[in-house]
């Protein structure tokens, strides 16, 4: 059978101000009709480059294919004109792009932006028979009203209708190809399991073949039927689903395999990291591109670069496969990057370890949050949105306190509420037993010392116009500590902390990577030894290796300075991983709190047991289908009656209506709300 999609020694080149940047080298691979290919690999590794050359979309960015040929049921892209490719698009193959809001225009509603793709395509087709093919469509992809959803604009549906909608104008046009760009990296694991689910049945559907760009391998274990491995714009590794994670053939396909944090990660064991970061485009190491991260480098290496070679059916580019699959299961030591060692004795506690800490460094006592909308001289009713409603736990001193649940659940509101950075409406925050609400404006100024924030964005949370040393000294500088000498040692002393080079201290926040800009967002938050920090989504947005990387460097620091964790997350396995206990949320409601392994093995909530059932599993042979939760979560200005979480729960009764569950003791330090617990 001839392939659908035949790419040949692709190579793809960018203009910039300092000349012509090559971003894709040599990339050759296939796919037939009917299949599910992933491609992986961390960011900067040009897998999205690679999909936007198969769409021709790199000629909007001042790339161009400079090499290669790029053919679709036989036709080359790359040799064809503007014209041509418009009517390819959309017709032959479609695109689905990471974020749905960057790819809809704002103020136009999501019907004209489906119906205008229909009848580009379909010139017959009337208006009327273009929107009712819309609605269906929306309908097809599981957003309920469909009629209502088409009237409505971007801004008004939610991630996961967002990428609904961008799924089923992506299918109006019944493509062949459909290229998915990591269309589940900002979405809950809930919604993420139920994206999941439709591509597949949409595959088996219109027998359509799907490439699926991802850094989740998963994901790829979940879905995929083959799979193809990319680091630093060339194609290092290409299997079949089951040989990849039965034995990988290249040294970064098994570095990204170990650094994956599972159910069955040891929690007393630091996670495996691949050592360094992705190199830039513009300063190629020679030889095999890998080399300084690989820890079975050898001479010919560094001198010469290995092409993909064929091995039984599947290829890898190494010199060294007989090595990696030789019988040892250790992996020899990496070489370490440099100044990635935890050093610095004027910042370590007097003790190694501190010991665990039974009383509490934070009380939350009946904390709500409600934001008021709505309201109008002509009408007395107060309609409110509802963040967090009724919610009381502590935080005990020396612990990792994680937090997970769906966006909109309340988390991050709750963590601002708890920093006080937002007051709440009612209820006692306490801190070693004072009220925050009662301290004066300098007393509470003098308090925030001991109360620092990790922001999940590390680009967004920083001033790109300040240099390093100046972002990482603020805190010195706002409460007076120290002179611009004494400063300049300190943030030296934090840079090294947290694994960078201190001559980091005059370069600029885009001068680093997305890991590396999280380790300078880190070293802010502790530079005054603060007693707590909150962690909100710290690693979500950053590459498999690279959350292993900084995951290790919270649990180092959490060890040496004595500090307090809250650790917000969706990625369920880190939070997992860091917590010492867990507390769900579901629509401002605090649902379940239990200590972290009991919880995962054990869950007494119907919610947090779909949570944790929707995670997906990086092992082909344990396949299962996706359990995800029905529907999306509702919006919290009009919650549900009784239990909130009873529209989608599987095991909801009448009394779930009309009676609020009350937060009970189910076992030994594991609380629920919750009339009829799983266990």
């Amino acid at each position: 059978m001839n392939p659908l999609l035949d790419i040949e020694r692709l190579s793809v080149e960018f203009d910039t101000g300092r000349g012509r940047l090559q971003a894709v080298s040599d990339v050759s691979f296939s796919m037939k009709a009917g299949e599910i290919v992933c491609l992986v690999g961390e960011s900067g590794s040009g897998k999205t480059v690679t999909s936007k050359a198969i769409m021709r979309l790199i000629d909007d960015e001042n790339g161009s294919i400079a090499a290669g040929a790029i053919k679709l049921d036989g036709v080359d892209v790359a040799g064809l004109s503007r014209h041509a490719l418009r009517s390819l698009r959309g017709k032959k193959m479609a695109m689905v792009f990471q974020e749905p809001m960057a790819a809809f225009d704002p103020v136009f509603t999501i019907g004209s932006q489906i119906v205008e793709t229909i009848r580009r395509h379909n010139r017959k087709e009337t208006s009327s028979q273009a929107w009712h093919r819309a609605v269906e469509l929306l309908r097809r992809v599981g957003i309920p009203e469909p009629e209502l959803r088409m009237k409505q604009y971007p801004n008004e549906l939610s991630g996961g209708m967002l990428q609904r909608a961008m799924i089923a104008m992506a299918l109006s046009c019944e493509p062949e190809l459909l290229i998915a760009d990591e269309p589940t990296t900002a979405l809950d694991v809930t919604i993420q399991a139920q994206i999941l689910q439709l591509l597949q049945d949409l595959k088996t559907e219109y027998n359509m073949s799907i490439l699926l760009i991802t850094h989740d391998l998963g994901i790829a274990a979940e879905i995929a039927d083959r799979i193809i491995v990319m680091y630093a714009g060339q194609v290092v590794e290409k299997a079949s689903k089951s040989e990849l994670f039965e034995q990988p053939h290249h040294p970064y396909t098994q570095g990204l395999l170990r650094s994956i944090t599972t159910m069955d990660s040891d929690r007393a064991k630091r996670l495996y990291a691949i050592p360094g970061s992705i190199p830039s485009l513009a300063d190629l190491p020679g030889g095999c591109r890998f080399h300084p991260r690989c820890p079975y480098a050898s001479e010919q290496c560094v001198r010469e670069a290995p092409a993909l070679q064929d091995r039984g059916g599947r290829q890898s580019a190494c010199w060294n496969v007989e090595q990696l699959i030789g019988g040892d299961s250790d992996i020899p030591a990496a070489p370490t990057a440099p100044h990635a060692e935890i050093a610095s004795a004027s910042l370590q506690p007097a003790a190694e370890q501190a010991k665990p800490h039974t009383d509490s460094l934070f009380e939350l006592v009946h904390v709500t949050k409600h934001y008021p909308y709505g309201r109008s001289v002509f009408s007395k009713e107060k309609k409110a949105i509802r963040a967090v409603d009724d919610v009381s736990f502590s935080i005990r001193k020396g612990e990792t306190f994680g937090l997970v649940g769906e966006s909109g659940s309340g988390k991050s509101t709750l963590g601002r509420v708890l920093l006080h950075l937002e007051k709440p409406t009612s209820g006692t925050i306490l801190l070693e037993g004072r009220d925050l609400a009662l301290l004066s404006g300098a007393r509470l100024r003098e308090e925030r010392k001991h109360m620092q924030m990790i922001f999940q964005d590390p680009y967004g949370s920083v001033d790109p116009r300040w240099k390093v040393g100046d972002i990482i000294g603020e805190p010195f500088s706002v409460h007076g500590a120290l002179n611009a000498r004494e400063k300049r040692e300190a943030v030296g002393e934090l840079l090294q902390l947290v694994g960078l080079n201190p001559a980091a201290y005059d370069r600029y926040p885009h001068e680093f990577s997305g890991g590396q800009r999280q380790r300078i967002g880190i070293a802010r938050a502790i530079a005054l030894r603060p007693k707590f920090v909150l962690a909100d989504e710290p690693v979500s947005a950053l590459d498999v290796s690279v959350q292993a990387q900084i995951v290790n460097l919270l649990q180092d620091l959490r060890q040496q300075l004595d500090l307090t964790l809250m650790f917000i997350g969706h990625g369920l396995n880190i939070v997992r991983y860091v917590s010492d206990r867990i507390g769900v949320m579901y629509l401002g409601k605090l649902v379940e709190i239990a200590p972290s392994e009991q919880l995962f093995r054990h869950p007494a909530h119907h919610y947090t047991k779909a949570l944790v059932s929707s995670i997906p599993v990086p092992d082909p042979r344990r396949q299962r289908t996706f359990a995800a939760i029905e529907g999306e979560i509702p919006s919290p200005a009009s919650p549900p009656s009784g239990c909130r979480f009873r529209t989608r729960c599987p095991a909801a009764t009448a009394r779930c209506a009309i009676e609020q569950p009350l937060f009970k003791e189910v076992g030994h330090g594991h609380y629920a709300a919750c009339h009829d617990p799983v266990i």
